[in-house]
């Protein structure tokens, strides 16, 4: 590697645009790796950090990007790092993904096969390792059918089929009536359009026939405690999102008298929890799964000076799928 610099996305200030700029490429420490990022997918929690809205915002100035993927040009020492050398990877973590570079602790890689594109392997932790996550919770709580909200999106899709090939349906509530015909593809059954006027009948119905009492919620806001009026006594909201940038609400009726409850869910803070065993063993599902039932579908490929169009196209539709930034071009 004969150039120290490197072209990112910066963020300066929390709720700034980000800005396109060169700065030195970071240099890997004992245990970590300096990788050449192919691609790099636009998650929600990227937005929220970029906004300052994330519970675990960055001291500014950063580099925002939570996954990516990219070949491993230096090792920073340690035998993990070392046998990575000139491996293909997917990543999450490290010193920021909008990039050409980013270091990485070895052990946040896993080497992808050769049928696998950058460009498919750059969304391989945040939403499969989400919907690995959520199925161990609901497999917990011995429920066979689950509700969920914002059912369009790029995880939504994938939790259909994975959620199917293990034995869970999904009652999957959308916005718009195109997207009906989204989920169908996927192989969804039971799909409630929350814009419709008999919405929470049909769902209380569904709910009480299925004894679905666990909803898994990525709008959070006074939704989440509109679903849970509806599902039975004894229901659980697990939000994970914050589609409509307001807190959760629940009545205290509900609280009380229906024994209902909201709980969060965090990816790094249930798979930190889980034995370094447990994490391998699901690290090592993603590498056929991310071909399967936990693929992503991709709606278009932006540059790093494409960036704000690139965050605005994946803001205005994130049910078309996901928006890669590819820092090489």
């Amino acid at each position: 590697m004969e150039d120290k610099n490197m072209k990112c996305l910066y963020l300066e200030q929390i709720g700034s645009p980000l800005v396109l700029k060169q700065i030195n490429i970071p240099i890997p420490k004992q245990g970590e790796v300096l990788i050449q990022v192919q691609a790099t997918s636009i998650n929600p929690q990227d937005i929220l950090t970029i906004q300052g809205r994330a519970q675990q915002n960055s001291d500014v100035p950063f580099i925002p990007g939570f996954e990516g993927s990219g070949t491993v040009v230096k090792s920073g020492g340690g035998d993990f790092a070392n046998n990575l050398m000139n491996q293909r990877v997917a990543f999450y973590g490290g010193s920021g993904t909008f990039a050409q570079y980013s270091v990485v602790s070895a052990y946040q890689c896993i080497p992808i096969e050769n049928d696998v594109s950058f460009s498919q392997a750059a969304s391989s932790f945040v939403n499969p390792l989400t919907v690995i996550g959520m199925l161990e919770v609901v497999k917990e709580a011995r429920v066979k059918t689950v509700v969920h909200s914002a059912a369009a999106s790029a995880l939504s899709r994938m939790m259909v089929r994975y959620f199917k090939q293990n034995g869970i349906e999904v009652i999957n509530i959308v916005r718009r009536s195109e997207q009906v015909d989204i989920l169908k593809k996927e192989g969804a059954k039971i799909i409630l359009n929350q814009t419709n006027e008999d919405f929470l009948e049909q769902l209380k119905k569904i709910t009480s026939e299925q004894n679905a009492t666990i909803f898994l919620d990525a709008i959070a806001g006074q939704f989440t405690g509109k679903v849970l009026s509806v599902m039975p006594n004894n229901s659980t909201a697990y939000v994970y999102g914050q589609l409509s940038g307001e807190d959760s609400s629940i009545s205290p009726n509900q609280l009380i008298f229906k024994n209902q409850s909201i709980k969060g869910f965090l990816l790094p803070a249930w798979f930190s929890g889980l034995s370094p065993e447990i994490q391998i063993s699901f690290i090592q599902k993603l590498k056929n799964l991310i071909k399967s039932d936990l693929r992503t579908e991709i709606a278009s490929e932006c540059s790093l000076a494409q960036g704000k169009n690139a965050i605005e196209q994946y803001l205005n539709n994130m049910s078309s799928g996901k928006v890669l930034l590819k820092p090489q071009q």
